[in-house]
């Protein structure tokens, strides 16, 4: 954690279509490169990949990513790194493709392994090429250099300051050997070390990653601002095929990582049933190899001309993708052709899926996808109208992370981005109990949108400030105020600081004057506040531009909640009270749809709606048998109340069926003593992947309290069936009955959880519902929009003053 402040070119990789000027009006060059109009750059581009033929992922990237440059109007030349034998014509090709040509000869016998088991970052930089890459950067000014691929980074360093940097990382390299050797694949093509890869990023103005899990792990890597730049291919989607029968295709290269897992697919694929449903597996490209000799139900058709070929005679398209990294591009292929596609959730990562059918958790997972399309025609039906969308949805994300490239000033101000200061009490690294995750995850959006630092207030213990820089990045800072050791200093109050009586309650002096000293460095264009509690600290000055409150609950309305069932809340507000607090901020995040309308009537344009959001996770596999029934909580008193209602009331209604009731999280230590048959407790976990991917189903018991419950966020988001009640369901809307199941009496609990444990085909249809509505409503793009509302608001009021140096 560092503290820092041509043509046009169609298809949907491309920039918007601008209508035509008329020749007699078309404004001059100089008018074109006036400060009231975007500036034209010179770009150039190295490359060991070429542009010509498309016929690997890769190349139609770098291809795509070139021609929609051009289409913004900017001088493209191409310097290839001849790496790869290409032939004459592609050469050609080449040459008539870009406004230059560069041809750098390459050894490959120069390369090396220097660290013995994996390679140093310029290993396949030798010394020739470093010094014809500096010939080019010395004869000629450019505006802009994007390299491909990191091993190739030292090139950026050849170039003068003035010039654009732009690395292009295409995968994530670091330890890539170790990720292959698990899988038990031979290592091939560049890897190396963490520490390596985060040097070759340091030297770029700018990063672009492929997807943004891969953004995440570079941004925890480099002090360089990455941003997400995905591919969508640039084909027409082709009308339905007339063929006979129906037929499954795979399509891709003949390299391990496919073979691996088209083998695991075919095993499980029963060929015989799918010849009894009138289908037929086709496999094409290299893969060919592995699905063996042609015989009934299987044709591996070789080599193939165009990819559109293979696409038009196919029905549906499979990817059973297994490990790796990298967006894929097999994938991303089929739906530019229009075709129904199925997958792992490694085949359609950083996609955006929200169906079970795009994130089966295996190949053996799709193989199962693909006899249910088989069989059943509504089905079909449901696979090629979700792929469509995805696809639609995919399209305009790309063309929206295209667009700074439209200009060297909006290119710059990706790099230059607003400081964002996030004040809590609440040691958000740890990640264990929900207001921490919702912190965390929050972080982990806003990082891509701005730099953002976090006052902490509270003491930092041994290892805090390793955890934190893992949320915040290696752009961010963690700044503490510890406060007074005495406790709470109720005074001095300043005298600019007019506050309510619930404000007076909470002042904390050593805190308000902490932040204080950080907004006085003035580099923060928003200061968000977490929680109500800390709203005392709008009053610091000089004030940031933007104000904004993350409400997390309504307290007022959570205080009625608690008074409703004769429990005590811990923090006294009044609506009205809480309201005219909310109004002294320029913006409202509201973590649910419920309050997010409630706040948007009372402050109009000043609420957003910024919910939990988890990360693309696979869709959880609905087994034949209930195992487990999961209760995930804090040590609070409504998880403990809910806890101990469903142990008394429900659970000995259950118990006979055979599935134990498991619980993770600080609630155990109220039933540490509890000798109840069936009932496991786990404790706190470091981590709680391994314990809800073992879930078969989810329990939500809790009466009181109000909010969103981030527990059941994470069942929908896993396809884990639920059991909630009216309060475990507060916050959700238009799922019940389809995606969780809510329970208004004990008898309702008993039933449904007696119905969810005997019905396997209602297990795997409430998980499917659970992870479609989790995705739509708590998936990464229903963050991203408020998250970027709020650095496009920082932009506009954002000081003039320098970054924080690294």
């Amino acid at each position: 954690m560092q503290a820092r402040t041509g043509a046009a070119f169609p298809g949907p990789f491309a920039p918007p279509k601008l209508a035509q000027p008329d020749p007699e009006t078309r404004p001059s060059l100089p008018t074109l490169l006036s400060r009231d109009a975007p500036s034209l750059m010179r770009c150039l581009v190295i490359s060991p990949t070429p542009t010509h033929p498309q016929d690997a992922g890769n190349r139609q990237r770098i291809h795509a990513l070139l021609r929609a440059i051009q289409g913004f109007g900017h001088r493209v030349e191409f310097a290839f790194v001849r790496r790869e034998a290409v032939d004459d014509a592609a050469v050609a090709a080449m040459e008539e493709a870009w406004e230059a040509l560069h041809l750098i000869p390459y050894d490959r016998s120069a390369e090396r392994q220097s660290l013995g088991v994996t390679h140093a970052l310029d290993d396949w930089f030798p010394p020739a090429l470093e010094e014809a890459i500096a010939a080019l950067a010395g004869a000629e000014t450019y505006d802009l250099v994007l390299v491909e691929y990191v091993f190739l980074s030292r090139a950026l360093d050849l170039f003068p300051a003035q010039t654009l940097r732009v690395l292009d990382t295409h995968d994530v390299f670091a330890d890539r050997h170790l990720r292959l050797q698990a899988l038990g694949l031979p290592i091939g093509f560049f890897h190396t070390t963490p520490e390596e890869e985060a040097r070759g990023l340091d030297r770029a103005d700018l990063v672009l990653a492929i997807q943004d899990d891969e953004r995440q792990v570079f941004e925890a890597m480099t002090r360089a601002p990455v941003v997400t730049l995905g591919f969508m291919p640039d084909a027409a989607p082709l009308p339905p095929g007339t063929h006979e029968g129906l037929r499954i295709g795979y399509f891709g290269s003949g390299n391990p990582l496919n073979g691996h897992a088209l083998t695991r697919f075919l095993e499980q694929l029963d060929i015989a049933g799918l010849r009894a449903a009138g289908a037929a597996m086709h496999v094409a490209g290299g893969a060919s190899r592995f699905a063996g000799p042609a015989r009934p139900g299987v044709v591996p058709m070789g080599g193939i001309g165009e990819p559109a070929d293979f696409y038009a005679g196919m029905d549906l398209v499979v990817n059973p993708h297994e490990g790796g990294t990298g967006l894929k591009i097999k994938t991303v292929e089929a739906l530019a052709h229009g075709r129904p596609v199925i997958g792992t959730a490694e085949a359609f990562r950083g996609l955006g899926a929200r169906a079970a059918f795009h994130a089966a958790p295996d190949a053996a997972g799709t193989a199962e996808y693909a006899r249910r399309w088989a069989r059943d025609p509504r089905f079909r039906r449901d696979v090629a109208v979700e792929s469509a969308a995805l696809a639609a949805r995919y399209a305009r994300e790309v063309r929206r992370q295209l667009a700074p490239f439209r200009s060297r000033e909006a290119l710059t101000a990706l790099i230059h981005r607003p400081a964002a200061l996030l004040v809590t009490d609440i040691p958000f690294w740890r990640e264990a109990l929900g207001n921490q995750a919702r912190i965390s995850a929050m972080l982990r959006f806003l990082r891509a949108e701005m730099d953002v630092e976090t006052l902490f207030l509270g003491d930092l213990q041994p290892g805090d400030e390793e955890r934190a820089a893992a949320v915040l990045g290696r752009r961010g800072a963690l700044i503490a105020s510890p406060g007074d050791p005495t406790g709470r200093q109720a005074s001095p109050v300043p005298p600019h600081a007019r506050l309510t009586a619930f404000e007076r309650n909470h002042f904390d002096a050593p805190h308000f004057t902490a932040l204080e000293s950080v907004l006085a460095e003035g580099r923060h264009a928003v200061v968000i506040l977490e929680y109500i509690r800390l709203s005392y600290l709008l009053h610091a000055r000089p004030a940031a531009p933007l104000r904004v409150l993350d409400t997390h609950d309504v307290m007022a309305l959570r205080v009625r909640n608690f008074e409703h069932f004769d429990r005590d809340h811990f923090l006294k507000i009044s609506m009205l009270e809480e309201l005219g607090i909310m109004n002294g901020f320029e913006q409202v995040l509201a973590i649910q749809e419920s309050e997010h309308a409630l706040l948007r009537g009372a402050l109009p344009g000043r609420s957003l709606l910024l919910p939990h959001a988890l990360p693309d996770l696979p869709c959880q596999e609905s087994a034949e048998g209930v195992r487990r029934i999961v209760f995930l909580g804090g040590d609070s008193p409504m998880n403990r109340d809910g806890l101990r209602w469903f142990l008394d009331q429900a659970w000995p209604a259950v118990a006979d069926l055979g599935a134990e009731l498991h619980v993770a999280g600080r609630v155990c230590a109220a039933f540490a003593n509890s000798r109840i048959p069936g009932l496991v407790l786990h404790g706190e976990l470091g981590n709680t992947d391994a314990f809800l991917d073992a879930a078969d189903i989810g329990i939500n018991p809790v009466f009181f309290g109000g909010g969103l419950k981030i527990k059941t966020v994470e069942y929908l988001c896993r396809g884990l069936p639920s059991v909630l009640t009216e309060e475990g369901a507060f916050g959700l809307h238009g799922g019940e009955g389809s995606a969780y199941l809510v329970a208004r009496s004990r008898a309702a609990y008993v039933a449904h959880l007696r119905a969810l444990i005997r019905d396997p085909q209602l297990r795997r249809h409430l998980g499917e519902g659970a992870f479609h509505f989790g995705r739509t409503r708590f998936g990464p793009a229903a963050a991203r929009a408020a998250c970027r509302t709020l650095a496009a608001l920082a932009e506009s009021v954002r000081p003039d003053v320098a970054p924080r140096p690294a």
